[in-house]
Parts: structure tokens; sequence; C-alpha cells
């Protein structure tokens, strides 16, 4: 009973902005809407988002994310910036934990509306001349769910069209490891472009829209939206990890005037922090239907908030425990043990711990239980270093590393694979970790099997499987032994300490 008891606030919120997606969807449909022209709409911008075929309302994650849902900033861990080369749009994203992320959107910056030239020779396209538009956002994770807002100004494609301020809202959660939900409203008030003399030259009425998606496999992604007013229906899938994915999309819009389907191809590459994302999009009304986007990501990963960490640990309470899977409290030394754990010759590995929030024992435990202090580690799998980082998560956190045709053979040498320089490894390592601890809401043995396993095999709910289980138990043994036993700690804090030095 307490294991059912226990994601019912998690599963409330869930059922909570169901509800309130249903009775926008029911007010929505009640609404006669004044725009049923497609010019009136404001210009969808971002190769990515348009080659899911505009599903990206529930799977927005990058800098381009206020374009289609602002909450979608929520997510991201380093900042980002993305130019799309086809539709002169600037996108801009910076986490700053705990306060949220902010992103800026610059949309329609090339003077000739083509890149580079305006010429028949030039593959890639673009939309309308003059749609410009500047989005301020920001967006914060609160619990399961995501939160996002944008305000900013649109002009009209006319000469003589004065700014109007728009404002927009997006929510997201995710309900389980198989699947996620977005809402989206855009121009809260609706929003009317003028002239300067005083004529109407745009209104954009109230947009509402829902998306969802559906991963039936870690590797396999469904994307759907539903737009309430005007009526669209968006849908795509999307096959590949985060360093690769292809997707095919498909776009049916009910009106007089909007074509009433489009489809598109497309596929996106991240490698080493940079992006590529390309789209065709075909589309009977567009002359030039090739969508490119570049970006990058910058900074360090953004560590997870003291308070996010209080909040997750304290779930490890017995009166609080909201996990099928068994806990195991951090529990915290005697201030004698104190004094004896933490020796001189360790200051480097103790600050890195408290940089982190992590018990010295239970960091040290897992670089134990990985590579038992083995800075040159290479497991079967072709994870790497101190804390056995896989090539993808490494590349993802920041650090360095080829592309190898054998990832079970890497370079040991730390100038071309960071996975092999410790201090990188271990902050990487921590980081992942902690990013886990996080989305595991505080349960220490589901975050330690998902280090293991990999996030993808283990369900928020839980429960591990067994090798997931038997590496949790593992870790949570050799550092009980730890604090059983300070000699042996310090003897393994000197062999880190080396290794940092």
């Amino acid at each position: 009973m307490k294991n059912q008891l226990s994601t019912l606030p998690y599963r409330k919120w869930g059922l909570l902005l169901i509800a309130a997606a249903f009775l926008l969807f029911s007010y929505f449909l009640g609404q006669k809407s004044t725009s049923s022209d497609p010019i009136n709409l404001r210009p969808e911008v971002g190769t990515r988002g348009i080659g899911l075929g505009g599903a990206f309302i529930s799977s927005a994650d990058d800098a381009t994310s206020p374009l289609w849902n602002p909450a979608g900033l929520a997510t991201l861990q380093r900042g980002n910036l993305i130019y799309d080369l086809s539709q002169g749009a600037v996108s801009l994203a910076y986490p700053i934990k705990p306060i949220g992320t902010f992103g800026v959107n610059f949309l329609d910056l090339n003077g000739g509306d083509r890149f580079l030239s305006d010429h028949v020779a030039n593959p890639i396209g673009s939309f309308e001349l003059g749609n410009n538009q500047a989005l301020f956002s920001y967006a914060r994770k609160f619990g399961p769910l995501q939160l996002g807002a944008s305000t900013g100004y649109s002009r009209a494609p006319y000469y003589g069209s004065r700014w109007a301020q728009n404002y927009d809202l997006g929510v997201l959660t995710t309900l389980n490891t198989h699947f996620a939900l977005g809402v989206r409203l855009r121009d809260i008030s609706g929003v009317t472009i003028r002239h300067k003399n005083g004529q109407v030259l745009q209104t954009f009425d109230q947009q509402l829209a829902l998306g969802t998606v559906f991963t039936p496999h870690p590797l396999i992604r469904w994307h759907n939206r539903l737009d309430i007013a005007p009526t669209c229906l968006g849908t795509s899938l999307e096959i590949g990890s985060d360093t690769i994915a292809a997707r095919v999309g498909s776009t049916f819009t009910f009106g007089d005037e909007a074509p009433p389907q489009s489809w598109s191809l497309g596929f996106s590459l991240n490698q080493l922090g940079k992006q590529l994302h390309y789209t065709y999009l075909n589309q009977e009304n567009l002359e030039h239907r090739h969508l490119v986007s570049i970006g990058m990501s910058f900074g360090r990963t953004q560590p997870i908030s003291r308070k996010s960490d209080a909040v997750a640990l304290s779930a490890r309470k017995p009166d609080a425990d909201a996990l099928s899977a068994p806990q195991a409290p951090i529990s915290k030394p005697t201030t004698q043990t104190q004094k004896r754990e933490q020796p001189k010759s360790a200051d480097k590995a103790i600050q890195i711990a408290k940089q982190y929030d992590i018990d010295v024992a239970l960091m040290l435990a897992i670089i134990y239980a990985e590579s038992n202090f083995n800075p040159s580690a290479v497991s079967k799998n072709g994870a790497g270093g101190l804390m056995q980082m896989m090539p993808e998560t490494a590349r993802e956190l920041g650090l360095t590393v080829p592309q190898y045709q054998d990832k079970r053979k890497p370079k040991l040498d730390s100038y071309i694979d960071e996975r092999f320089d410790p201090h990188k490894n271990l902050h990487a390592g921590l980081t992942y970790f902690k990013m886990l601890l996080e989305k595991y809401r505080g349960n220490l043995t589901l975050a330690l099997g998902a280090y293991n396993i990999g996030p993808g095999k283990v369900r928020v709910a839980g429960p591990l499987i067994s090798s997931g289980k038997k590496y949790a138990d593992k870790v949570l043994s050799r550092s009980q032994h730890y604090r059983d036993n300070v000699a042996q700690m310090e003897t393994d804090l000197k062999r880190l300490e080396a290794l940092l030095n």
C-alpha cells in the first residue's frame, strides 16, 4: 500500500494537466476563429520542429523551444545556440540553476529572406519576408511539471508595419518513461498588428496546441500534435539516439486557404556539442523546401540545486518512501569520524564530493564498483575511466571523446579522450549521477541501478531488474564498509587524491 500511495502526488500532477488540457480543448472548440487564413498565423520556425511535422509541442528540448513550447527550455542542462540558415532565426538559451532557464529568439534576420544569396542554385529555402519576431522566454521545472512563458514583439510582412506584443504559455510533463504530454497557448489576448496609418494588417487569434510523445523503445519516438484553432494535426516518427536520429513527419491542415497536407524528411546530428539539423519539407506552396540549421552547446552542465537535492533526498525517509525499490539512506558520519576521514592529503577529493553534495563514502564506493580506482579501465561495453563513462554520455556532458570504430578499443590518451582524465571523468560521472538522482526523486537504489544499466531500463517507479539491483547493492554495501572502516576509507581517499593530482 505504501508504494501505491507514494506515487499519487506524481500521478495527481499528470491527471491535473490532462484535465486542464481537456477543459482548454473544450473551450476552444466552442470558439469561432477569425483567422482561418494561414497568413494570419505566426509562422512556424525551426528546422527540427518542422521536420517532426510540427509535433514539437511535448518534445521541445533545445534553444528553439519557445517557438513551439517555452516549457521545453527547462530541460536544458547547458547553454545552447542555434542558427536557422533557411529562416534567418537565431535562438539562444542558458540555464541558471536554481533560478531557471532563460532564452531569446530573433526571427527573420535575413535581409533578402534567403540565406547568403537569392539565386536559383541556392537550395536552402525560407518563408515569407518580414515576419519578424523577438521573443524573450523563461522556464523552470517544478517537480514533474515544466512551466514556461514567452513575451515579445511581432511585425507583419509589410512596409510600415508596427510592432505588437504577444504572450505565450507552455506546460510539459513526463507521465512515465514511455509517455510525455505538453500544452501550448499562443497569443493569450490575441494580437493585432497595425500599419503606421492605423490600418489593421494582421490579427493573431489565440492558438491552443496539445502534444504527446510515445516512446515504446529508447530509440523510437512517436510525436503527435493537435492544434485546436485553427485545426491542424501533425505526426512524426523519429528513430535514433541523441547523437544521430532520422525522422519522417506529416501535417494535415483543415482549412480552405491552407495546403491540406504536407510531409517532411530529415535528420539530426549531435557530435561533441555541435548540432546539425536538416529537413526536406514537401509543401505545395513553397518554392524552396530545404531547411538547415546549425547549433552548439556551451558551458558546463549545470549542477542540480541544493534545494532540489534536499527535496529529493527527503523522499528517502521511511514516511515518504516514494518508490518500490528499497531505499538506502546516506548516513552522516559523526564529528569525530569526519575529522578522521578528511586527511589533508585528500582535500581535493573531499571538496569534489562536497561540490556535488554526495557523501564521500558513496563517491568512493561508486568508483570502487566501476573501475577499482583504475583511470584507464575500459569495460566490455566501451565505458572508460574512473566512473566508466560511455562515449555518448561523456560527449553530452561536455567531454571530448573521438568517434571510435570499435568503442571497446579507445585511445587511452587523456588529451584525445577526456574520459581518461581522472579529474574530468570524476566531475562528469558525479554530474550524471546527480541528474539520475533527481530523475528518480532521491531514490538512491534506482539512481545507482540506472547508472549501471542505463535510465532507459529503469522506470521512475521501479522496480530494478536483477543486474541493476546487484550493482546497487554492491555500491551500498561498499559505502557502508567505508563508514565502518575509516582506515580503509582513508586509504582509498589517498588513492583517489593521487590520481587527481
